[in-house]
C-alpha cells in the first residue's frame, strides 16, 4: 500500500510513508513504539522489541471509509462537511437481498422515507421522499450514478461503492433546478491498483405474501348476507333447504355447491427469488478496471408474473501520462418484465378500469367462497359477471416489457498542477422499452355447461416501442490548496443536458388464432396507430468556494445558473446560490481537556434556493395543437385541429429555499452523534387554476402554490468490540410538518385532497361518532337527530353535523387524517464473533392515516364476499356500541360513506432483515486458493406490528380497495465467494 504514514509515538515529528509497493524506512530507537495508520483502515500500533524488519497488515475501518463523502462534482471529509449529507456504504447496501436497489435505501438514512406499495415483480421498488413532499407536482429526487441521471432501480446493490443524500440546499444547490426535491449519489465500484480478484455473489429465495385478509368459508358467507338482508327487511337470500344441501353435497358435488379458497387458487405463482452476480477487478500502475456482470430472477406468487435482468458493468480508468488520465464506463441492461394481461374489469364488477394484477388481486380479495372456480368438465366458471381471476390468469392473454438501456460515461481529466484539475466527460444513454400487450376472449359458464359470458367481446392486442436519448456533456475545473493553516478549494463548471423521446403504438383486434398474438393476426379493419416526439435541453453554469482555516472554521458557498428550454424567453434561466457554514468546536484549545471523550463536536448551518423543473410536460408555456377534434361538414364528420388549452408564457420555476443547522459529535471515538433542524418553503408550485367554461378550453398552468415542511433529523451510531466479539448499532429517527400555505383557495373534495392549512394528500372525511342505538330512535322508528343516508336503524355509523343544519352531507366532510409518515426510524444491530456474523434491522414509521374503500370495509358490495375480521359487528342479539364494524346492511349507503370510522393508523414496525452468516476459516480455504467464503441465511419483512385493518399492509396507498399486489417476505440461502 503506497502513502502509509508510518510515525513513532509520542514523536510525531519522526515519521515517514509507505512507497508505491509498501516499503518504508525509518531509523528510530530499538524499543519504539510505531503508530501504522491510512485513511479508510483502522490505526494500529506496534512495538519493535529489537526488531529491524516488520510485515504488516491493516483492517479496513468502516467508519474510516465514511470519513471521505462524495458530494456535488468532487469528494470531502465528513469533518469538513458543512451541509446536510447522509452517507451509506455499499457494503451495507449489499446486506439486502432486493430486486430493486431503491428498496434497499429505506430506513438507513434519516430524512429519507421510502414507501413500498406493491411488491410484484419488476415493479417492487421504493417511492423516495427526501424531507417530505415540497411541490404537488413531481416530488422524487434527482439520482445521478456516477455523474449521470439513471433511475436507482437500474443499478445492482452489488455494483455499489456508497451513496451520498445531500438533504438540504447547502448540498444539493450545485444542482440547481434539479435538486429541489433532494438528490442522491450514487458511486460504484472501481478497480484498484495491485492484485486481481474474482467474486461471486449469489442466493436463492423463496417469497410469500407478509400478510392477506382471511376469508370467510362458504357456510359463513350465506349465513352473513341473509343477516344482511333481513337487517333491512328483506328475505334471506338463501333458504333453510339450500344450507342443508349444501352441508350435506360441498364435498362430493363442488360444481354445484363449491366451497374456494380463491386466495390458494390465485397464488399459485413459484415465488423462486435468485441473484447472481460475478465480479472481476484489478489493475496495474497504468489501468485499473472493475467488471461485474449479473442476473436476478423473480418468479410472482401468480403464475405468468415475473421479472429478470441481465445486467454488466465496466469500470475503466487509464493512467495515460502522469499528468492525465481517463476514464471509460459502459452500462448494459436488459429487462424482461411479464405481467397478466390488461384484462377489463368493467363495471358490472364494481372494479372501473382496473386491469393487470390489481384486477386479479381485487377479484380475489372479493369472490365468495360459493362461486366455483372452475368445474370438473374443464370449463371456467363465471366469476364476476364473466370475470375470473383464474383463468385470466390462465387463459385470459399476456402483457410484457422489454427494454435494453445502455449507459456510458467517459472522461478525461488533466492535472497541471498539484492543485488545480481540469476534467471534461460525455455520457450518453439509450433505452428502448416495448411493450406487447395482448387480451383474450375467456369464456365462461354455468355448471350445466351452458355459455355465461364471453368477455371482453373481441380479443385484442395493443403494441409499442419508444426511444428515449440523453447526452451530457460536463466540463469542470477544480482548485485545492493549502497555505499554512488556511486551505482553499474552488469548483467551476459548464453541462449541456439534451434528451429526446419518440414513440410508435399499433392497435388490431379480432384475433381468428389467439396462439399466434401478433399483429399481422389481427383484423385490419379497426388497426389504428399512433406516434409521438419530443426533445429538450437544459444549460448550466455552476461554482462552489470552499475555505477552512487550521481546520476548525469552515465556509463553503455553491452557485448554479440554469438555463431550460420548458420555459418561455424572458424565464427560461434561474440562479441558484446556497451559502453554509461549520465551527469544528472540539478542535478549539479550550476544548483539548475533553478530546478523550469528546473526539469531535461541529456545528453547522446553511441556506440556499433550489429549483424544481419537472413540472409537467416540457413545453407547459407554449399553446399546443390538437389533431383529435371532429367536426361536421356537409352533413359528414372529418378530423379537425384545434388548441384547446390557455398557455401561460410567465410560468418559471417552481423555487425551494430551505435552511439547516446541524450538530455532529462523537464520544468516546465509538459513539457518533448527528441532529438537523430544518426549515424548508417551496413558492411558485404550478397550479392549473380555475376559469370560465364559457371559454372552452382547460385552464393555463400558473406558479401559485406555496408549501412548507419542518422537521428534524437525527442519527446515532455505535460500536465496540471485545477481543474476538465485535458489535455495533445503528438508530435513526427523523420527522417532518408538511402544510399547504397556499393554494389560491382552491377547495378539492375527493377522498384524497390538498387544501390549504393542511398537509399534501390528506383525507377528507366525515366525521363518525360512534354506532347507533334505538335511544336515537322514537317509538315509531323515526332518526331523532340530523338526516343521514338511506334507510336508518341501529348498529348504522353515527356521523357529526358539522355546519349544524340538520343534514349530513358533503358540507360537512373535514380534513380529519394525513397520509404523509412521520416519525420514520430504524435501528441496526449487528455482532461478529470468530466468524459468525448475526445482524437484524427494524424500520418503522409512528405516526401516519391509512384508508381503506370499497370491498375492504363494505361486506357484499356489488357481488363480493366478506372478512373474518369483519365478524365482530353489532348485531341484534349483541348490540354493542363499540363493535368494530357496524350492523351488515345489505343495499344501503350510510355506512359505506367516506368517514373516519373508515380511517386507521399506519404506523407499523417491520422486522426489514434479518441475518446470520458464517465465514470459513482462511486455513481451510488457502489450498483452494480461495480467500474468502461466507454462507448465509436472511429473511426480508418476516414480521410486522401494527394496528391497521387486518390483512392488509399498512405502507399501501391510502384510500385502497385491496386492489394491490402485496408485499412479500422472503427467506434466502445464499453465499459470498472471493479468489
Amino acid at each position: 500500500m503506497q502513502g502509509v504514514s508510518v510515525t513513532v509515538k509520542n514523536n510525531p515529528l519522526q515519521g515517514t510513508t509507505t512507497d508505491e509497493q509498501g516499503n518504508f524506512r525509518l531509523e528510530t530507537a530499538p524499543d519504539a513504539v510505531l503508530i501504522i495508520s491510512a485513511i479508510g483502515y483502522l490505526t494500529q500500533e506496534q512495538s519493535l522489541d529489537g526488531r529491524t524488519a516488520l510485515n504488516l497488515s491493516l483492517e479496513p475501518d468502516t467508519k474510516g471509509m465514511e470519513e471521505v463523502v462524495v458530494i456535488g462534482y468532487g469528494t470531502t471529509r465528513k469533518v469538513n462537511l458543512t451541509g446536510a449529507v447522509s452517507a451509506v456504504s455499499g457494503e451495507d447496501m449489499a446486506k439486502r437481498q432486493v430486486g430493486q436497489t431503491s428498496m434497499a435505501l429505506q430506513g438507513v438514512a434519516p430524512g429519507v422515507t421510502v414507501t413500498q406499495s406493491t411488491g410484484q415483480p419488476g415493479v417492487d421498488g421504493g417511492t423516495i421522499r427526501i424531507r417530505g413532499i415540497g411541490t404537488l407536482n413531481n416530488s422524487n429526487p434527482l439520482v445521478l450514478v456516477d455523474g449521470i441521471v439513471m433511475s436507482m432501480n437500474a443499478v445492482d446493490v452489488s455494483s455499489i461503492e456508497s451513496i451520498s443524500v445531500l438533504k438540504d440546499a447547502a448540498s444539493a444547490a450545485i444542482y440547481g433546478s434539479r435538486a429541489a426535491n433532494g438528490v442522491i449519489l450514487i458511486t460504484t465500484k472501481r478497480g484498484k491498483k495491485g492484485k486481481f480478484s474474482f467474486s461471486y455473489d449469489g442466493y436463492v429465495g423463496k417469497q410469500s405474501a407478509t400478510d392477506r385478509p382471511e376469508m370467510v368459508n362458504g357456510l359463513d358467507h350465506m349465513l352473513l348476507i341473509n343477516e344482511a338482508h333481513t337487517n333491512v327487511g328483506l328475505s334471506p337470500l338463501y333458504s333453510e333447504e339450500y344450507f342443508n344441501n349444501y352441508k350435506a353435497n360441498k364435498d362430493s358435488k363442488p360444481d354445484l355447491y363449491p366451497d374456494t379458497d380463491w386466495q390458494k387458487e390465485v397464488l399459485s405463482g413459484s415465488g423462486i427469488q435468485t441473484n447472481h452476480v460475478i465480479a472481476l477487478s484489478g489493475g496495474t500502475e497504468r489501468v485499473q478496471f472493475f467488471g461485474s456482470f449479473g442476473y436476478l430472477n423473480q418468479g410472482g406468487l401468480i403464475d405468468d408474473v415475473s421479472f429478470r435482468r441481465y445486467y454488466a458493468r465496466l469500470n475503466t480508468n487509464v493512467q495515460i501520462s502522469p499528468k492525465l488520465s481517463g476514464s471509460f464506463d459502459v452500462f448494459l441492461v436488459n429487462n424482461d418484465r411479464k405481467s397478466v394481461s390488461q384484462f377489463p374489469g368493467g363495471s358490472g364488477a364494481a372494479l372501473g378500469s382496473t386491469t393487470g394484477t390489481a384486477l386479479i388481486f381485487a377479484l380475489m380479495n372479493k369472490l365468495p367462497a360459493i362461486q366455483a372456480v372452475k368445474y370438473s368438465n374443464g370449463q371456467w366458471a363465471e366469476g364476476q359477471n364473466g370475470v375470473n381471476p383464474v383463468a385470466i390468469i390462465r387463459n385470459g392473454g399476456f402483457w410484457r416489457e422489454t427494454s435494453y438501456p445502455i449507459s456510458g460515461n467517459f472522461s478525461l481529466s488533466y492535472k497541471p498542477f498539484e492543485f488545480l484539475t481540469g476534467k471534461i466527460s460525455f455520457a450518453p444513454t439509450y433505452s428502448q422499452p416495448n411493450v406487447r400487450s395482448f387480451v383474450n376472449m375467456v369464456k365462461t359458464y354455468d355448471p350445466n355447461g351452458t355459455l355465461r359470458f364471453t368477455v371482453p367481446g373481441v380479443n385484442t392486442m395493443d403494441q409499442s416501442t419508444a426511444q428515449d436519448k440523453t447526452n451530457q456533456l460536463e466540463a469542470t475545473l477544480t482548485f485545492s490548496k493549502n497555505i499554512g493553516k488556511h486551505s482553499l478549494g474552488a469548483l467551476a463548471g459548464y453541462q449541456y443536458y439534451t434528451g429526446s423521446n419518440s414513440g410508435f403504438s399499433a392497435f388490431r383486434d379480432n384475433f381468428l388464432f389467439p396462439d399466434y398474438p401478433v399483429l399481422s393476426g389481427g383484423s385490419s379493419a379497426n388497426m389504428k396507430n399512433g406516434g409521438y416526439a419530443t426533445e429538450w435541453a437544459l444549460i448550466s453554469y455552476f461554482g462552489r468556494i470552499n475555505y477552512a482555516y487550521d481546520n476548525r472554521y469552515l465556509l463553503e458557498a455553491n452557485l448554479r445558473y440554469d438555463g431550460s428550454s420548458r420555459f418561455a424567453a424572458g424565464n427560461k434561466w434561474g440562479t441558484f446560490p446556497s451559502f453554509s457554514a461549520g465551527w469544528r468546536i472540539s478542535e478549539e484549545p479550550f476544548m483539548a481537556a475533553t478530546r478523550d471523550v469528546l473526539s469531535e463536536l461541529k456545528l453547522r448551518a446553511s441556506w440556499g434556493r433550489l429549483g424544481n423543473q419537472e413540472i409537467g410536460n416540457n413545453y407547459p408555456f407554449a399553446p399546443t395543437v390538437s389533431l383529435d377534434p371532429k367536426y361536421i361538414s356537409n352533413g359528414q364528420i372529418q378530423n379537425g385541429a384545434a388548441i384547446l388549452n390557455l398557455a401561460n408564457t410567465n410560468i418559471s420555476w417552481e423555487t425551494t429555499e430551505m435552511s439547516n443547522i446541524g450538530l455532529d459529535a462523537r464520544l468516546f471515538r465509538n459513539l457518533s452523534v448527528s441532529f438537523d433542524y430544518y426549515y424548508k418553503k417551496t413558492n411558485g408550485i404550478l397550479l392549473e387554476l380555475s376559469i370560465p367554461k364559457t371559454m372552452g378550453v382547460a385552464a393555463p398552468f400558473q406558479n401559485a402554490g406555496v408549501v412548507e415542511n419542518k422537521g428534524w433529523d437525527f442519527q446515532l451510531n455505535y460500536s465496540n468490540s471485545a477481543h474476538a466479539f465485535k458489535y455495533g448499532a445503528t438508530f435513526t429517527l427523523s420527522d417532518v410538518k408538511n402544510k399547504i400555505l397556499d393554494i389560491k383557495g382552491i377547495q378539492q373534495t375527493g377522498t384524497i385532497v390538498n387544501r390549504e392549512g393542511y398537509s399534501i394528500n390528506s383525507l377528507y372525511l366525515l366525521k363518525s361518532m360512534g354506532l347507533l342505538s334505538s335511544a336515537d330512535f322514537d317509538a315509531n322508528g323515526k332518526y331523532l337527530y340530523a338526516q343521514q343516508f338511506g334507510k336508518l336503524g341501529p348498529g348504522d355509523i353515527r356521523y357529526t353535523d358539522v355546519v349544524a343544519d340538520g343534514i349530513i352531507n358533503g358540507n360537512d366532510r373535514q380534513v380529519l387524517g394525513s397520509t404523509i409518515p412521520r416519525f420514520t426510524y430504524s435501528l441496526n444491530l449487528n455482532a461478529d464473533y470468530k466468524g459468525i456474523d448475526f445482524s437484524i434491522f427494524l424500520q418503522g414509521v409512528g405516526k401516519r392515516d391509512g384508508y381503506l374503500t370499497g370491498n375492504a370495509i363494505t361486506p357484499f358490495l356489488a357481488g363480493g364476499t366478506a372478512y373474518e375480521y369483519q365478524k365482530n359487528r353489532w348485531t341484534k342479539d349483541n348490540p354493542d356500541p363499540n363493535a368494530i364494524f357496524p350492523r351488515f346492511a345489505f343495499g344501503e349507503t350510510n355506512n359505506t360513506q367516506l368517514s373516519d370510522f373508515w380511517m386507521k393508523s399506519a404506523a407499523y414496525l417491520r422486522i426489514k432483515n434479518v441475518q446470520l452468516g458464517y465465514m470459513i476459516p482462511k486455513q481451510l480455504l488457502q489450498k483452494a486458493g480461495i480467500s474468502q467464503l461466507r454462507i448465509y441465511l436472511s429473511g426480508e419483512n418476516l414480521f410486522t406490528a401494527d394496528k391497521f385493518w387486518p390483512g392488509w399492509d399498512p405502507e399501501i396507498d391510502a384510500a385502497s380497495n385491496g386492489a394491490y399486489y402485496p408485499q412479500v417476505k422472503t427467506y434466502n440461502l445464499g453465499i459470498n465467494l472471493k479468489f
